[in-house]
């Protein structure tokens, strides 16, 4: 059985440590998806390491041995070896299997070029940077398995004050002014994303930090109830709660407001507090419940008039659903292989039809799940299910074990953190960012980590921290 207690070996306190560097150093250098610089390269240096030792410690503490753990592993190293295999040559038979290739081939015979790199992926370089790019996150999520719920928490506050921290920073930033130093991209005016480039990057950040803070807020309400918490730390995490909500429609993002207002209202049904007894017994659970109902129709519906809104709007060719729906179309073009992990500028420019001509260029297809079908292919496909297979197996795990335990409220909370990205992830690209990449990373370690522990806390009484 795991033991999962505490993190006081010394091992433990070394994995923590660095893990907390690696994130750090993903968030500080990692806000801007276009261009890499040395805090990248740095991190894919440690991660190197770090997998190494996350690796070590999860076999000698037998980390990999519920089944939920097994196929979380089995699924970050399908997304590595993906990239891998996409550098491997191919025959002449399989490589003009997409008919994209076959016009490529002869357009490229008609200018002369008569020797062609005939590997899986159409820019091998692209792919082995989207490969460099993935060692953090692979890092991370070993490291959140081989720590325990200790390990969790700070990890998870640690994610928490590097929102608050990013908050002050932007706030910062827009008192500077457009010429300060401080103005991390001086091309554009300081809003409030702080380190990001994209403010839709900075809502899924403050939205994350949201929902974290919602989780914790709800667990130590509960223990005051009990008589075994403080209403301190309630009010502070309320106060945390306020700010973030408070910030999140400034950002100018509208889909980052629904998608954190869908999963606020996740939260009181996913924290376990809410039961039909409960409900009768706390007028406060009854109220909670009442404004979690209003607040998902609204988000509910503004989404739907948003993604309407959208999708009519076919005049413009920045329209996220026009875009899809072209990465889709490029895509079947290059079934069933795809173009290559990091490939996707240059196969949306050769294959985007004339609505596209553009002064501009398209860097992102704006919904993850078109891009990994364009680059990855039918495999791409069949890894980002098992990925998402994995998180509902574990969702479904966290549900099921006792409200209470600090397993499960950090597994829970992780959880929530992750639906933010999911959803985002359709309308948008925050993967595509070592910082949110990192975050993710972290909270997909401890939510799978969590449910890992699902069997020991049925069988065990729920432990306090």
């Amino acid at each position: 059985m795991m033991n999962t207690t505490s993190d006081g070996q010394p091992g433990d306190v070394a994995i923590s440590l660095l893990a907390a560097c690696l994130l750090i150093l993903c968030f500080v250098t990692g806000g801007d998806s276009a261009t890499a610089n040395a805090g990248g390269t740095a991190a894919q240096l440690l991660a190197l390491p770090l997998i190494v030792l996350a690796l070590f410690q999860c076999f000698g503490r037998d980390r990999f041995q519920p089944a939920v753990v097994r196929w979380g592993v089995v699924a970050a190293a399908a997304i590595l070896v993906l990239s891998l295999i996409q550098l491997a040559p191919l025959p002449d038979m399989l490589w003009s299997l997409p008919a994209e290739r076959t016009a490529l081939l002869q357009d490229l015979e008609a200018v002369g070029v008569t020797t062609v790199d005939q590997r899986w992926t159409l820019s091998p370089s692209a792919t082995e940077r989207s490969l460099l790019f993935l060692l953090p996150g692979l890092a991370l999520f070993l490291c959140m398995l081989a720590l325990g719920r200790d390990g969790w928490r700070r990890m998870l506050c640690l994610v928490v004050a590097l929102c608050l921290a990013n908050l002050v920073f932007a706030v910062v930033q827009m008192a500077a002014g457009k010429d300060s130093s401080l103005n991390l991209y001086p091309d554009f005016v300081p809003g409030l994303s702080g380190i990001f480039a994209n403010r839709n990057h900075q809502a899924d950040f403050l939205a994350i930090g949201l929902v974290l803070v919602a989780v914790f807020f709800l667990h130590a309400w509960r223990r005051m109830r009990e008589g075994t918490g403080s209403g301190v730390a309630v009010g502070a995490l309320l106060f945390v709660a306020l700010i973030f909500t408070a910030i999140l429609p400034l950002l100018g993002s509208r889909a980052g407001v629904i998608v954190a207002m869908l999963m606020l209202v996740a939260v009181l049904p996913a924290s376990g507090l809410l039961s039909m007894r409960s409900l009768r017994e706390s007028r406060w659970l009854q109220v909670g419940a009442l404004l979690a109902v209003l607040v998902f129709a609204i988000g509910l519906r503004a989404s739907l008039a948003w993604m309407t809104s959208d999708a009519g709007d076919l005049a413009n060719e920045g329209s996220r659903f026009r875009i899809s729906v072209e990465t889709l179309g490029i895509g079947s073009e290059h079934a069933p292989l795809g173009s290559g992990i990091g490939t996707f500028v240059a196969a949306f420019q050769q294959g985007a039809s004339e609505d596209f001509l553009m002064n501009a260029y398209v860097n992102n297809a704006h919904n993850e799940y078109a891009q990994w079908w364009l680059e990855g292919g039918v495999l791409g496909v069949i890894v980002m299910l098992l990925a998402l297979a994995v998180l509902a197996r574990a969702l479904f795990g966290l549900l099921r074990m006792r409200p209470g335990s600090t397993a499960r409220v950090c597994g829970i909370a992780a959880m929530m953190g992750i639906g933010v990205i999911v959803l985002h992830s359709t309308v948008d690209y925050p993967l595509r960012t070592q910082a949110l990449m990192a975050v993710f990373s972290v909270l997909c370690g401890i939510a799978v980590g969590a449910a890992g522990t699902a069997a020991a806390a049925r069988a065990q009484p729920a432990r306090r921290a």
